[in-house]
């Protein structure tokens, strides 16, 4: 027997590698994996993404719909190689969810769709939000002898559409939280299931961060007043509208401020839209995606989430990983790494709170002294939450 065959085989299936929190975890997971121990695979749902090439070269990527651009595509394929029964079930199935009245049922047929996978597995991981196709898929087409999956996000949010997939969590070995909060609103859904459920942290690296801190440029606009960073894909769930009126209040009060916004996502036209209204163009700087957004994060002065919900969000624990003074608003896990008025500034999603807390740290230089100090006493390192994937394994 090679060495090969003796390594454990991997398997994480996720929608596509676009930037967000969720991509950004999984790569940092995949670069802690011991790359000698562990043959890993990612099957993705779709192809592309911004971080589709920042993936470990060793890690294969496949599309789990195969290499075909369309459905037709993949029917011709099937039929020229005589293969008609999968070719009649992919035509079928591809209708049948085309008519599908829930999503649900849309993934029941495109999991029927799909053929079961090959390789058998030693470990096959659902990794994206919980009411999705991965969680179907893992079940339904893959073999492995461990089945787990990931809840990245407070669960309540999600309560209607997880009725339906009730039935696939109980058949999951393990159901990993990326905090305490996001376990506690599983089981508080799924009682039956805590004893399967667990923590397992996003895996920050504190010294590739300080590594690709320096990597790029940063801000260039030669602003010499506080700059405000606030990193998320422009969504309803990030809560980037609420800024610009917030922005207003503390431009009144004649503040040499700058916020800028990391990230891009359906909220961009809006947000493009009240930025013109209030003629903050000057002041409210929408960046874009950033592959690497960690030199904007390490030169900020301050740092704000203004999340209507997370899991645990991943760019408030890089923002503590950099020391900076931080207002986040009270989602679930935020108090897991926010202690309120000692290393940070924790509000309800209210557009008067979170401007007196940001008022608070632009005229109080102790306060934000204060924070960075005590920041800079903890540690933000989490690779060692990989030795839980570790021991699915053993």
């Amino acid at each position: 027997m090679g060495f090969s065959a003796k390594r454990k085989r991997v398997v994480f299936v996720t929608r596509r590698m676009v930037m967000g929190g969720i991509e950004k975890a999984l790569i940092s997971m995949l670069e802690s994996m011991q790359k000698d121990e562990y043959d890993i695979t990612v099957l993705v749902m779709g192809r592309g993404g911004e971080l589709i090439d920042e993936i470990p070269n060793h890690v294969k990527v496949k599309c789990l719909y195969g290499n075909e651009k369309s459905i037709i595509e993949k029917i011709w394929n099937y039929t020229k190689r005589g293969n008609f029964i999968n070719a009649f079930r992919i035509g079928w199935y591809t209708v049948l969810a085309k008519k599908a009245k829930t999503v649900y049922e849309q993934e029941m047929y495109q999991s029927k769709m799909l053929p079961i996978a090959e390789t058998e597995y030693d470990l096959a991981i659902a990794y994206h939000t919980p009411a999705s196709f991965p969680v179907v898929y893992v079940m339904n087409n893959i073999k492995a002898k461990v089945k787990a999956a990931w809840i990245h996000s407070d669960i309540s949010q999600y309560e209607r559409e997880l009725q339906s997939y009730k039935n696939f969590y109980r058949r999951y070995d393990r159901i990993f939280c990326v905090s305490k909060f996001a376990m506690n609103k599983f089981v508080e859904v799924y009682p039956d299931l805590k004893g399967k459920a667990s923590v397992f942290y996003n895996i920050l690296d504190q010294k590739r961060l300080n590594l690709m801190s320096v990597k790029d440029e940063g801000f260039n606009d030669k602003f010499d007043g506080i700059r405000i960073l606030t990193v998320g894909r422009l969504t309803s769930q990030k809560g980037q509208d609420i800024i610009p009126s917030i922005l207003m209040k503390l431009k009144s009060k004649n503040y040499n401020i700058k916020w800028y916004c990391i990230g891009d996502g359906e909220s961009r036209s809006k947000l493009e839209s009240m930025i013109k209204k209030y003629d903050l163009e000057e002041y409210l700087v929408l960046l874009g995606t950033k592959n690497n957004p960690y030199p904007y994060i390490k030169q900020c002065d301050i740092y704000v989430q203004p999340s209507r919900h997370e899991g645990y969000c991943i760019t408030l624990a890089e923002a503590r990983a950099f020391n900076k003074p931080i207002v986040t608003t009270d989602f679930v896990g935020a108090r897991e790494q926010i202690e309120n008025g000692q290393d940070g500034l924790i509000t309800k999603f209210d557009e008067n709170e979170i401007y007196s807390a940001m008022e608070n740290l632009i005229s109080n230089k102790a306060l934000c002294d204060k924070f960075r100090s005590n920041l800079n006493r903890k540690s933000v390192n989490t690779t060692a939450e990989i030795n839980k994937i570790y021991d699915c394994l053993s």
